[in-house]
């Protein structure tokens, strides 16, 4: 009974540690971000109006790293674990901070923010977080990757990391999704027994709840690229370790479940721009060349996200932001499902569930945006000056 309540006071007060440093940090890291000039000025694409600090990433970081070394200093020496844990992850989730924080005050060339983002992700293969099966839909047969598993493991650390970074678009997005999906991961780690990601994800939990005092709507601070890289990668390791120990289809599927929002939303954004990419170089008579010449277009920012198009459907901002927590939530619980039943059967029904869910979903969602171009297309629009037009266009944004 003392083990059980000296480690739940640790859980507490590493809690604490981490929501009151980011909390109380926020204020002056959005002061030293004017002074370096790390702000977001307003733009077409943009929801704010006027120029917004973009380095809350900081404050993310600084109350993860507090929650973490009081952890490293209490229990650290009782658990191999999370020795190992702090070290992998602190070397390859901090180096994504720095990266995302360089990218925030001088700018970093999509190329290299994508090779530091590989290499970081083989360092964390290298420290046990690492994918090593799969499974097919609808089969209880599970396929050991073996050489496989690095470029897999690469795949999904970049892949997550870059789709926390996308849906990074309104006040407060982000960061509480990642609020929701970790403490999913907190609470499967531990069923699970992961003593070193349930302290990452305690610590994490604590930060962002103390963050988003700062940057839920209306915010004075955006994550920024050191905020969304940093995150991006955390919880795509951190999902991977937790969701092991079980089913082994369960395994594959908790990961994918607790991070649905984001890859739904990437995976759309790369279907979408493809598509437009492909018929652009059919129209072109360059045809393929034209294809070739602009790939870069894919991973080019656009609005047409999912919380761009509920706003174009007349929601309010902070309205959009608490449907998706729904969104986050329920996937969350669906994952949580998985992981406390551990049933292959049990887990494939409530993925496939989610999955018709969210299909629906978003169906309603585009399918509204179809029809309100095709209503503009047919109305007459009123003679405007085009600076005019292109004002009245940006603050509808």
């Amino acid at each position: 009974m003392g083990g059980v309540l000296s480690v739940f006071a640790i859980g507490l007060f590493t809690l604490l540690l981490a929501g009151l440093t980011a909390w109380g940090l926020t204020p002056s890291v959005i002061r030293l971000a004017h002074v370096l000039g790390a702000v977001d000025q307003p733009g077409h694409r943009k929801v704010h109006q006027a120029p917004m600090p973009r380095i809350g990433g900081v404050a993310v970081f600084a109350g993860v790293a507090v929650g973490l070394i009081f952890v490293r200093w209490t229990a650290g020496t009782y658990s191999p674990e999370l020795a190992n844990s702090a070290r992998v992850l602190g070397l390859t989730a901090g180096g994504m901070f720095l990266l995302g924080l360089l990218d925030d005050i001088r700018g970093v060339a999509f190329g290299w923010k994508f090779a530091g983002q590989i290499a970081a992700a083989v360092v964390a293969w290298a420290g046990g977080f690492r994918i090593d099966m799969i499974s097919l839909p609808l089969s209880s047969h599970v396929y050991a990757l073996d050489l496989l598993s690095l470029p897999l493991t690469v795949l999904w650390i970049v892949g997550i990391t870059n789709a926390v970074n996308l849906i990074d678009g309104l006040d407060g997005l982000a960061a509480g999704t990642a609020l929701i999906t970790t403490v999913a991961v907190a609470a499967s780690a531990v069923f699970r027994g992961h003593i070193g990601v349930l302290a990452v994800s305690v610590a994490l939990v604590g930060s962002l709840l103390g963050f988003l005092r700062w940057n839920f709507r209306p915010a004075r601070i955006f994550l920024g690229d050191s905020g969304s890289l940093f995150l991006g990668f955390l919880l795509a390791v951190i999902s991977i370790r937790g969701s092991q120990k079980g089913s082994t289809v369960v395994a594959v599927l908790a990961p994918i479940l607790l991070l649905a929002l984001p890859i739904a939303d990437t995976g759309l954004a790369v279907l979408r721009r493809s598509y437009g990419l492909l018929a652009a170089g059919s129209r072109s008579p360059e045809g393929v060349r034209h294809i070739a010449r602009n790939l870069t277009v894919v991973f080019r920012p656009d609005q047409g996200h999912i919380h761009h198009q509920l706003v174009a459907r007349g929601l309010g901002h902070r309205q959009v932001v608490l449907v998706l927590y729904a969104v986050a939530s329920l996937s969350a619980l669906v994952a949580l499902g998985d992981v406390w039943v551990n049933s292959p059967v049990l887990a494939q029904l409530l993925a496939g569930a989610l999955v018709v869910t969210s299909v629906l979903f978003l169906g309603g969602v585009y399918l509204g945006r179809r029809r309100r171009l095709r209503a503009s297309r047919g109305s007459v629009a009123p003679r405007v000056a085009p600076g005019v037009a292109r004002a009245a266009d940006a603050e509808s944004r």
